[in-house]
């Protein structure tokens, strides 16, 4: 699968997919503990619709999500849907994953929506996150303009189009609906609040001085050279045995010549 980076994504980890990857589920989220979890009725309660039985992965919150107009700034009268969907994943633990859709109108390029869309579906798990939802729990995807409900010809289709889905995509550890669910859209890594926090607010690197240079001008340290002890005159003895040492041959010889030279002949011997 080609993976690759979308312009204008403005995460460390941003994870394009592509239309035609064989299958891109995500790793298991932790299935909660079994005193926490509860059998899933056939339909929830009517402010958060959701039919587990049927192939419907949606689920239908009343009213709408809204952004500031060409940015992931969520507005203030989207914190009713926010607040109700935050209470049925408060209520039904047994839902470990969630996606989040977001989905623009045609008005601007596809690099520009898809890239929009992905902000925005991921201002939303961040709100979630900061009120106590898992990071792993939600999933950041932007679909652009590729999946509308309307015509983009009127004003009325366009505002349909730009929209926010909520979608179950994993029940008490295993996937739920199809495997191809992330196709063709831009999925951003949803960090946690501690992250974010570290990210905005890095922690400064202090580096240590070095200290003050002083100046030595054009000082000349004197310097005593090491005098080593000679070596003791090293004897060798003569052959012979008895003799004076073989270093000594030379100075006896000089005593007996003393001013002669050498050793005189005796008077009257031959040649």
């Amino acid at each position: 699968m080609d993976v690759h980076r979308k312009t204008g994504a403005p995460l460390v980890a941003t994870l394009a997919v592509i239309a035609g990857c064989s299958d891109n589920r995500l790793p298991p989220n932790p299935v909660p503990n079994p005193e926490v979890r509860r059998e899933i009725p056939a339909w929830f309660d009517p402010s958060a619709k959701w039919n587990p039985n049927g192939g419907d992965t949606r689920i239908y919150i009343e009213g709408k999500v809204v952004f500031e107009t060409d940015r992931a700034v969520l507005k203030p009268e989207s914190e009713k849907v926010l607040e109700t969907l935050l209470k049925f994943l408060q209520d039904h633990p047994e839902i470990t994953r969630v996606r989040v859709e977001g989905h623009t109108d045609s008005r601007a390029s596809d690099e520009h929506n898809d890239a929009l869309s992905a902000r925005r579906s991921l201002a939303v798990c961040d709100w979630l996150v900061d009120r106590g939802i898992d990071h792993l729990r939600v999933v950041a995807v932007g679909f652009g303009e590729k999946k509308p409900m309307a015509p983009n010809d009127t004003a009325a289709g366009r505002s349909d189009n730009r929209r926010t889905e909520f979608h179950v995509m994993e029940v008490n550890g295993r996937p739920f609906g199809p495997a191809t669910a992330l196709n063709g859209g831009t999925v951003l890594t949803v960090l946690s609040a501690e992250e974010r926090a570290r990210l905005k607010n890095p922690e400064k690197v202090v580096f240590k001085r070095p200290p003050p240079y002083v100046a030595t001008g054009d000082e000349i340290n004197e310097v005593k050279p090491t005098v080593k002890p000679q070596n003791e005159q090293q004897v060798i003895q003569a052959p012979g045995g008895d003799g004076p040492p073989a270093g000594d041959a030379g100075k006896a010889g000089d005593k007996g010549g003393g001013k002669g030279g050498g050793t005189a002949a005796p008077a009257g011997s031959g040649s």
